[in-house]
């Protein structure tokens, strides 16, 4: 016998005592009612009614009626199963709708717990912090850091274990770091790489899975050099070789030896495949204070808070300040938590996001429960028969839990798939946020599907449910039609007018994040983007000899008269920066006849090199002057500048700056006073909303190791297959580690004001939909419930166009109460993300006027079906409607 048959057979004899039990408990209630003075009918009677009230016969039967619990559960259910099927309809409608909110909240969660609550690939991550140079005469709050400042910070902190770096600063957190060149069977590939320092995964506290990790000669001068592999990299591109400790590869220019493969899992940071030991030179190690280039990251000692370990670091700050005014006067430290670090380009928008989509399923769940509410009202009268038969009214409200439950269950089932699709779909659109490498479907995030299934279904069903007990048995069983109490129906409008104020409150996001995305691409950036190409050619080899070094030049200008030659080139140049001067080094200046004033005080110039067309191929204005020309890049020429317009305006208000000479203050070199031939336009380095800072260019000569800029007449991309041959033919060995458009380097500074607005945006489309089927539903709902009355209202004079008005009169009033409300909603809302707005306020008017108009047009779409209805009510048919 199976283990259902022994269970069944159990509950079989279990319910025959049961019945013997009831049987003997109405038989004494019988007698005892008898002596009482009843008759024997009324007696038997009583005895029922009030067995009819127990909840348990006895606590001894309590296993037995746990099966009675469970079969009136699958009742339900099976009931439930069939009333859905029946009002395939309305069971669509519910289902979908309660599978884009839940689908929408599973998908925007994973994103959360991918950035606030997933562990980390080391151990005691909470503990890791970067650490930044706050640098007020920049503004730049979380710049990189030079070695000896972080060596002065290592050595004078007590409050972290222990500090390590990363070399190139801040890029690595945003995956766009170093790329290492490995050449394969194939040829030369890139595969993300970094230069670490040799206490770096020590610090992290990763132990490598095979081999060994860095020691402290690995970053000598002319060690010999070593690495190490990533698990994916090793079972990828090696096969898994279970003899890969010491075999060698060559890395770029040089071959390395692989000492050792890191865990499974392991990526840091971003996407990194290769780390190799920063070699630590002298003039790296004594010299580089004002060139900084690490990004630093520490352990904080246990029993340390996050303040104390900051105010440690305030004070290492003001004491090196005052050893070393000119480079870090006016220059703090910045401590920040790991996990707030790797979050921070996607936080604030995953937190607006995840509040709109509440916002979302609030609105499906309010739609549903009104749906719902509308059937219950409709089924007053099999209500009203299954109560006088000896249902009681938590029984008719659990079969409505039931029925919403299922609905629930359904949807997130659905949901699920939908929010797979939903976090691929986001992780394309945002790469900020393909990174996170968030599990869609892992246990924290079924766990909390099944939370929201739950609350959704409770929502669906406890509001429906509280028409139960408001039922008048006797009055319900007298009516000739379903009609709805107006208690029910005043609960439905109300949860049309909370659907509209979400709604608003949305779009008004939405359109704030909109109107600001537009209004920055629309900000002049000092230069043409269109049609220009920028990219990075990789030179494996190294230029260790003078003979090495003359060939490499003359390669450089062959490649580059070749793409001046390609067809739709109109001209080439190179820079020592990719596009934007806050990729410059940042260094003290002086201006020959003005006050140097404090060293710690000196202002900083954004310097890099540039070509003679460079400014002609990037489309930056000339405002005075000349820029450069071949005579200024010859062996002992007059060293010359070329300056923008804020630094001509700043130091020279009401003179010519041409002629004017600068130096920049650096005392590992000689200096040199640079003489102005020329003023351009500013350049937005900083960001597209930001004011353009000092920038200063000096002359630099056509080389394939600087970054390439290439003006098209056609479309930019279109252009990258004849450079990518060209590249080919001049050497196979060649590599291009990067290549985009001037445009999209523009929109990728605002990737994610642009995710958050356009996702945020399809929210608040759906939050519309939602509100206009809502309001669609209740106002055919309301009309149908008053056909008769609308057609006495007819047979006594009125017009179509009086049932017309009346109908749409409402649908506005959702709108208008809907509006109202849901205008404080969007002004708290809005001011959460006010640091994402530029050029708009909050209050924006012409946003709050244009939404509120849209609703308005929504809500008389929405009523005008209904309302069309109504008009075409014939009076004799209708004073026959039950």
């Amino acid at each position: 016998m199976s283990l259902w048959d022994r269970l069944f057979d159990r509950r079989k004899h279990m319910m025959e005592d049961l019945d013997q039990d009831i049987r003997d408990y109405i038989e004494r209630e019988t007698q005892d009612n008898i002596e009482r003075g009843m008759a024997p009918d009324e007696a038997r009677y009583a005895a029922l009614r009030k067995f009819g009230n127990v909840t348990r016969v006895k606590e001894e039967t309590g296993e037995v009626w746990s099966f009675v619990w469970l079969e009136q559960l699958w009742w339900d259910v099976r009931f439930g199963l069939r009333m859905l099927a029946k009002n395939s309809g309305f069971t669509a409608v519910a289902v979908l709708t309660l599978a884009l909110g839940i689908g929408a909240n599973t998908a925007i969660f994973s994103l959360a717990n991918a950035a606030f609550f997933r562990s980390f690939p080391f151990p005691h991550a909470d503990r890791l912090a970067f650490l930044w140079q706050d640098n007020t005469r920049t503004g730049e709050t979380e710049g990189a850091v030079s070695y000896p400042n972080y060596a002065d910070w290592r050595a004078q902190s007590r409050t972290f274990d222990d500090m390590a770096f990363i070399a190139f600063g801040k890029e690595f957190l945003t995956g766009s770091g170093m790329m290492a060149i490995v050449t394969g069977p194939n040829g030369p590939e890139r595969v993300p790489g970094a230069l670490v320092s040799t206490n770096f995964f020590s610090v992290l506290g990763v132990n490598p899975l095979l081999g060994r990790g860095f020691v402290t000669d690995d970053a000598l001068v002319g060690h010999t050099g070593v690495a190490l592999i990533s698990y994916g990299f090793w079972q990828g591109r090696l096969g898994g070789d279970p003899h890969v400790l010491g075999k060698r590869i060559r890395f770029g220019a040089d071959e390395e030896a692989i000492i050792g493969v890191l865990p499974k899992g392991f990526a840091f940071p971003g996407n990194t495949q290769i780390w190799q030991p920063r070699v630590v030179n002298a003039f790296f190690q004594t010299k580089s204070r004002q060139y900084p280039t690490l990004a630093v990251v520490g352990r904080r000692r246990t029993g340390v808070t996050w303040p104390q370990a900051q105010a440690e670091m305030d004070t290492i700050a003001a004491r090196l300040a005052g050893e070393y005014p000119s480079v870090d006067g006016g220059v703090g430290i910045r401590v920040i938590p790991l996990r707030e670090q790797l979050t921070e380009r996607v936080r604030r928008g995953i937190v607006v996001l995840w509040g709109a989509i509440a916002g979302v399923l609030l609105m499906a769940c309010l739609n549903t429960a009104g749906l719902m509410m509308g059937r219950a009202s409709s089924r007053r009268k099999e209500t009203a028969v299954r109560l006088s038969l000896g249902a009681t009214r938590w029984r008719l409200a659990r079969q409505l839990l039931a029925e919403s439950s299922l609905l629930a269950a359904t949807g997130a089932l659905g949901g699920c798939g939908l929010a797979v699709a939903m976090v691929d779909l986001i992780s394309r659109l945002n790469p900020d946020i393909g990174k996170l490498r968030g599990s869609v479907l892992d246990a924290s995030v079924l766990g909390y599907t099944v939370a929201v299934t739950v609350v959704a279904a409770a929502l669906c069903s406890v509001l429906p449910g509280l028409t139960v007990p408001g039922i008048n048995v006797s009055r319900a069983l007298k009516e000739t039609s379903a009609a709805i109490s107006p208690s029910t129906h005043a609960t439905r409008k109300a949860f049309i007018v909370a659907e509209v104020a979400t709604a608003f409150a949305l779009l008004v996001g939405s359109g704030l994040l909109i109107r600001t995305l537009w209004g920055i691409l629309r900000v002049d950036p000092g230069f043409d983007a269109a049609h220009v190409l920028a990219l990075h050619v990789y030179w494996p080899s190294q230029a260790k000899t003078p003979g090495e070094s003359t060939a490499r030049d003359a390669l450089s200008v062959d490649f580059m008269a070749r793409l001046r030659s390609l067809p739709g080139v109109s001209s080439v140049g190179c820079a020592s920066f990719v596009l934007f001067p806050d990729e410059m080094f940042m260094v003290p200046f002086e201006i020959e006849g003005q006050q140097a004033g404090p060293p710690n005080q000196k202002p900083l110039l954004a310097g890099g090199g540039a070509s003679p067309d460079f400014f002609r191929t990037m489309g930056i204005p000339l405002l005075r002057g000349r820029v450069f020309s071949a005579s200024d890049l010859v062996k002992d020429a007059q060293p010359v500048g070329v300056i923008d317009e804020t630094m001509a305006r700043r130091y020279w208000p009401n003179e010519d700056p041409i002629g004017k000479r600068f130096e920049f203050v650096d005392p590992n070199f000689k200096s040199a006073w640079f003489t102005i031939v020329g003023v351009v336009g500013d350049v937005r380095g900083q960001g597209l909303e930001k004011p353009s800072g000092l920038v200063a260019y000096i002359p630099l000569a056509d080389s394939m190791d600087d970054d390439i800029i290439i003006r098209t007449t056609g479309d930019p991309l279109g252009l990258s297959g004849m450079v990518r041959r060209e590249i080919r033919s001049l050497d196979k060995n060649l590599v291009i580690t990067h290549m985009t458009t001037a445009r999209s380097m523009l929109v990728e500074r605002e990737s994610h004001r642009e995710f958050t607005a356009w996702l945020l945006g399809g929210f608040a489309s759906v939050a519309l939909v939602l509100a206009a089927v809502g309001i669609y539903g209740v106002l055919a709902f309301w009309v149908g419930q008053r056909t008769q009355e609308i057609g006495i209202r007819m047979a006594l004079g009125a017009k179509k166009s009086d049932a017309l008005r009346m109908v749409v009169g409402q649908g506005l009033n959702f709108a208008i109460l809907g509006i109202v409300l849901g205008m404080a909603a969007a002004l708290g809302l809005t001011r959460y993300f006010s640091s994402l707005l530029y050029g708009v306020k909050p209050t924006d008017p012409l946003t709050l006027i244009g939404v509120s108009v849209l609703l308005m047009c929504v809500a008389l779409l929405a009523s005008y079906i209904p309302a069309r209805r109504a008009t075409k009510v014939d009076p004799v048919v209708a004073l026959r409607h039950e």
